[in-house]
């Protein structure tokens, strides 16, 4: 602190105790503290009950008590930075980098009274890791896109699997509340009821493709099974059991796959 002269540490000093005051009314003048609300959601509202009938009943309400939560919870860890910096201001080891031991300049401490660090050391400046929460070591990866990508997770539980099992014991939509016209019972609400929707024909169940359309792909779901055991669709390469010789197989494949064309090309 021997670079900070008296009258330079006075006007740090002076800045930390104004923003220190600042800190202390905003918490003064309502009812939030640094350690929380002192009321509940239900008691702030006027609520008879903070159950709710909706899922949208409280949700402004939530929102913003979240919003204020995380705006009390910065100002509370600016508030304990400002007295960290008071203390250190008392003890002598004000305008040091903590990191490093070097001396910050007069026009950093200016700019940012409380802080404990040079621009350069500063944590806000420290690079991005690529850590992941460890919950994804046993979690299963959401299926993304069409294709290989989707099939490589088939058959595996993942978040849209959960959301089904919780939502067959029943949500907050009814029947009546439904946007659906066609929909009588509470088992017609669930989500799986509406794999159908925006489909034409019965393979754009399971028929997928690639953002450019390029890479087409099956999807192998229950939509798929049933349209093979129905016998939908115009089966490909059959192999017709009365051909006993081979080179006889591929003349009749062969024949079968010239007529194809030529419907094709009369449609």
């Amino acid at each position: 602190m021997k670079h900070l002269s008296d009258s330079q540490i006075d006007t740090l000093k002076n800045l930390l105790l104004e923003r220190k005051s600042e800190l202390e009314q905003h918490f003064d003048n309502s009812e939030d503290t640094p350690e929380g609300f002192e009321t509940s959601i239900r008691d702030s509202t006027g609520e008879l009950t903070a159950v709710d009938n909706h899922p949208a009943d409280l949700g402004t309400e939530e929102f913003e008590r979240a919003r204020d939560m995380a705006i009390d919870a910065d100002l509370s860890e600016r508030l304990e930075e400002v007295e960290a910096a008071l203390k250190r201001i008392e003890d002598g080891t004000y305008g040091i980098d903590a990191k490093t031991g070097k001396e910050i300049p007069f026009e950093r401490l200016e700019a940012v009274p409380y802080t404990s660090y040079n621009v350069d050391t500063t944590p806000e400046n420290d690079p991005i890791t690529d850590y992941r929460p460890v919950e994804e070591d046993v979690m299963t990866a959401p299926p993304s896109g069409a294709g290989e990508n989707r099939q490589q997770h088939a058959g595996k539980f993942d978040d849209a699997d959960a959301w089904q099992a919780v939502e067959s014991y029943g949500n907050a939509d009814s029947p009546a509340m439904s946007t659906q016209r066609d929909v009588e019972s509470y088992d017609q609400l669930s989500s799986e009821n509406n794999a159908d929707e925006g489909t034409v024909e019965d393979i754009e169940r399971f028929a997928a493709n690639d953002m450019a359309e390029g890479h087409r792909s099956v999807e192998m779901t229950r939509a798929e099974r049933e349209y093979v055991e129905a016998g939908e669709g115009e089966p490909i390469a059959e192999i017709d059991e009365s051909v006993d010789d081979e080179a006889e197989l591929v003349r009749v494949l062969e024949q079968d796959g010239t007529e194809q064309g030529k419907r094709s090309s009369d449609e």
